[in-house]
C-alpha cells in the first residue's frame, strides 16, 4: 500500500489550524482535511452539506473525489499525507466521503484511522470489508444500501458503531475477532463468530428510587431575573457515551425549577447538543445579560466530554458531532470563560461535570488520547465567573454508578436537597471537593478533586454568595 501522496493546491484555509488540500496518487485524487496542530488528516468530500432525502440524486451529481485508477477495483486509503514536507497521519474517513462511488469492491483501510464517518461508503459497490483494530468508530450508515457486500470483518472491543451502519446492504454475515456483540442492522442475514466469546455484559440498568431524583425541595421565591443554560451530552457521534449525562441535566433542571425559583421561560436545556447548539446558547445568554443591564444572574451546567490540546494543554468541551481527535471541533473553553466573563451580570456561575485530560467519565481514554492522561491548562473566570469543576488537570470525572449521577453531579445536587439551595458559594466548593475526592478514592481508588475558581472582582465574596 502506498503512505506517502503526491499534492497540488486545492483550497487552503489560511490562518487556521485547519485547511484543505487535493492529494494525488497514480490517478486516485482525494480530498483532505488535515489539522497543523494535531498532524492529523482526514480524507473527506468537499461538500459537506450532506442529509438523507438528498440520496441518490446527490450522489450522482458530486465527483470531488477521484478514485480509484482505471483497470483497478480496489481503493487503497493512505496511512499519510505529505503535505508542504510535512507528515500528516490519516486519522478518519470523514461523513459522506465515498458516498456513491461504485467503481471500486475493495477497500484497504489502514491501521492508522481511528474513526469512519456517517454515510463515509454509502452506496458503494463494496464486497468485502475489513475493518482495523485502530477504528473506534463507525457512523451512522455508513456501510449502508451497497448491495453488493457479502461479509465484514470487525473489532469489537472499544468499537462504537452507529445506526443502520449495514442498512439496507442484504446477506451481510459479520465475523468478529474480539469479545463482544455488534450492534446489527435488522436485515442482516447471519452473524459468524471467528472466536468463541462470552456472554456479553449488559449495560447496568438506570438505578430506581436514589434520593437526589425524589423529595426535590419546593421554594415559594421566583427568582425571575435568573437564567440558565443546562447542556447535557450523553449519546455522541464517534465517541463513547457519557453515562449518565442526560440525568444530571434533567434533575438540575428540575433543582433549578423548585429549589431556585428559576422560571421555565428562563432555563434552556438541550441535550445531546453540537457545537452550533452551545454556541447558540451562549450567545442567547449574552443578549439577555445586555438587555437586563447588570441585573441577571447567569448559571451553566455542563455534562459531557472535555477534550485537552496535547500540544499546548488547552482544554475544550466536545459537543456530540465533535470528534475527540480534533480540538477545532469543540468548543474552547478560554473562549468559553471569555465570553461569560464579559456579560453585564450579578454573577456568572458555571458548574462543569467533565474532565479535560483526554479520559471518558469511568474508564479508559477517548480517541483524543494517547493512552496517556493529559494534565490540561487551568483557564482563568473574568468579570463576576465562578467555576465549579468536577476534577483537576490529568484526573478522571467518575460516574456514581449506584445513583445514576456523574459523581460531582450526585453530590452538587445533594448540597442543593440538603440546604433547599441556601448555601454559600465557599461552603458548596468545600462540600464538593471533600465528599467527591473521599468517594473516588475509596471507590475507584484514584484522584478526583473538584475545584472552585472565581475571578480575582468576587475575592473576599464567595462566603456570602449563594445559589439562590
Amino acid at each position: 500500500m502506498k503512505k506517502h501522496l503526491l499534492l497540488f493546491i486545492f483550497i487552503s484555509l489560511v490562518g487556521t489550524a485547519l485547511a484543505q488540500q487535493s492529494v494525488q496518487i497514480e490517478g486516485t485524487t482525494f480530498f483532505v482535511n488535515y489539522n497543523r496542530e494535531t498532524m492529523t488528516a482526514e480524507i473527506c468530500d468537499y461538500n459537506y452539506r450532506i442529509d438523507d432525502r438528498e440520496f441518490p440524486m446527490y450522489m450522482e451529481s458530486r465527483r470531488i473525489n477521484k478514485l480509484p485508477k482505471k483497470g483497478t477495483n480496489t481503493l487503497d486509503i493512505p496511512e499519510t499525507v505529505v503535505i508542504h514536507g510535512s507528515n500528516y497521519t490519516v486519522t478518519s474517513i470523514g461523513r459522506a466521503a465515498f458516498a456513491g462511488y461504485t467503481n471500486f469492491s475493495y477497500v484497504n483501510i489502514p491501521g492508522t484511522v481511528q474513526h469512519i464517518g456517517e454515510y463515509a461508503f454509502y452506496r458503494t459497490s463494496l464486497v468485502n470489508v475489513n475493518i482495523p483494530s485502530s477504528v473506534l468508530s463507525i457512523g451512522k450508515r455508513a456501510f449502508g444500501h451497497c448491495p453488493n457486500l457479502k461479509t465484514m470483518r470487525l473489532p469489537y472491543e472499544g468499537i462504537a458503531i452507529g445506526d443502520g451502519v449495514y442498512n439496507e446492504s442484504k446477506n451481510i454475515s459479520v465475523s468478529i475477532d474480539a469479545d463482544g456483540e455488534p450492534l446489527m442492522a435488522d436485515n442482516v442475514a447471519t452473524t459468524k463468530k471467528s472466536t468463541p466469546r462470552p456472554a456479553v455484559k449488559k449495560p447496568k440498568a438506570m438505578p430506581v428510587n436514589v434520593d437526589v431524583d425524589m423529595n426535590i425541595p419546593s421554594s415559594s421565591k421566583v427568582n425571575d431575573q435568573t437564567f440558565v443554560v443546562i447542556i447535557a451530552n450523553e449519546e455522541y457521534n464517534t465517541e463513547s457515551k457519557v453515562r449518565y449525562a442526560i440525568n444530571d441535566g434533567r434533575i438540575f433542571k428540575e433543582y433549578c425549577t423548585n429549589t431556585l425559583g428559576v422560571p421555565e421561560t428562563n432555563i434552556h436545556y438541550i441535550e445531546n447538543a453540537t457545537l452550533n447548539n452551545m454556541r447558540s446558547e451562549i450567545n442567547w445568554l449574552g443578549r439577555v445579560a445586555s438587555v437586563y443591564e447588570g441585573d441577571a444572574r447567569i448559571i451553566v451546567y455542563y455534562a459531557g466530554h472535555g477534550i485537552p490540546n496535547e500540544a499546548t494543554g488547552a482544554a475544550y468541551l466536545l459537543p456530540v458531532d465533535g470528534v475527540g481527535t480534533d480540538v477545532q471541533s469543540g468548543y474552547s473553553l478560554k473562549t468559553l470563560y471569555a465570553e461569560l466573563g464579559k456579560m453585564p451580570s450579578q454573577s456568572v456561575t458555571v458548574f462543569m461535570d467533565a474532565c479535560f485530560s483526554g479520559s471518558q467519565r469511568g474508564e479508559g481514554m477517548l480517541a483524543s488520547s494517547r493512552g496517556i492522561a493529559i494534565a490540561a491548562k487551568e483557564e482563568v473566570p473574568m468579570g463576576n465567573l465562578v467555576v465549579f469543576s468536577a476534577a483537576q488537570k490529568d484526573e478522571t470525572a467518575f460516574p456514581y454508578d449506584e445513583k445514576g449521577h456523574g459523581l460531582f453531579t450526585y453530590f452538587l445536587l445533594k448540597k442543593v436537597q440538603e440546604t433547599k439551595g441556601d448555601v454559600s458559594y465557599q461552603e458548596l466548593g468545600d462540600y464538593l471537593k471533600k465528599q467527591v475526592s473521599r468517594h473516588a478514592i475509596v471507590v475507584n481508588s484514584k484522584l478526583q478533586t473538584p475545584s472552585m475558581n472565581a475571578s480575582v472582582t468576587l475575592n473576599g465574596k464567595l462566603k456570602s454568595m449563594k445559589l439562590k
